[in-house]
């Protein structure tokens, strides 16, 4: 099936100016009405990684979230070091993740750690010491928990693209996006050219 279509060229450039700004893009890919959060992770490293990871989806229905600000930034190797700068960084009795550090840009992260708690941290820092590890907090467990329309109305740190299904009975598809316009590229499309033209 593939979603690349879904991206016009303002996102484009938007995503392609974030880039610049902090090297990576975190994206969650979800896919509704398919049991429990079925959801995948990754870190995107350029537009053409995003390409190949949204042409390859097939699920009928797509919910997809792109972050501005980076994600994940407790980054190293497992150990006394990290376990303090995530216990600085995270509040206890705040839920975290720890993802493993994928070889292949494009496959998704794989969370290998979590808990809801500095003591949990501790434990699960220990568990995987000596391990490359990245820790941090999925945007989607911090309140306000209406993520649906949190993220909706923040386009400017936050990219939602949906392909779902809709209408009164949901039998028909259509595409909702948080943004239609990007003033950036409206005003010098050309700039853009460049970088977003192979899309």
């Amino acid at each position: 099936m593939g979603y690349e279509s879904l991206f016009a060229p303002p996102e484009l450039a938007m995503l392609h100016d974030w880039l610049q700004e902090t090297g990576e893009l975190y994206m969650d890919l979800n896919r509704p009405h398919s049991g429990a959060r079925n959801n995948s992770v990754h870190f995107v490293r350029s537009l053409a990684d995003l390409k190949v990871i949204a042409s390859r989806e097939t699920h009928p229905e797509v919910d997809i979230s792109i972050f501005r600000a980076r994600q994940y930034p407790i980054r190293g190797i497992a150990g006394e070091e990290l376990l303090a700068a995530a216990l600085e960084q995270i509040p206890d009795n705040q839920d975290f993740h720890i993802l493993s550090v994928e070889a292949d840009p494009l496959a998704p992260c794989t969370a290998i750690g979590f808990g809801d708690s500095h003591q949990e941290l501790r434990e699960e820092v220990s568990r995987l010491a000596g391990e490359q590890i990245w820790v941090g907090q999925d945007p989607f467990d911090l309140p306000p928990y209406d993520q649906f329309n949190r993220f909706f109305d923040t386009p400017d740190q936050v990219l939602v693209v949906r392909f779902q299904f809709q209408g009164p009975k949901y039998l028909e598809k259509g595409a909702s996006k948080n943004r239609a316009t990007y003033a950036p590229f409206d005003a010098a499309p050309d700039r853009y050219r460049p970088h977003i033209g192979f899309w």
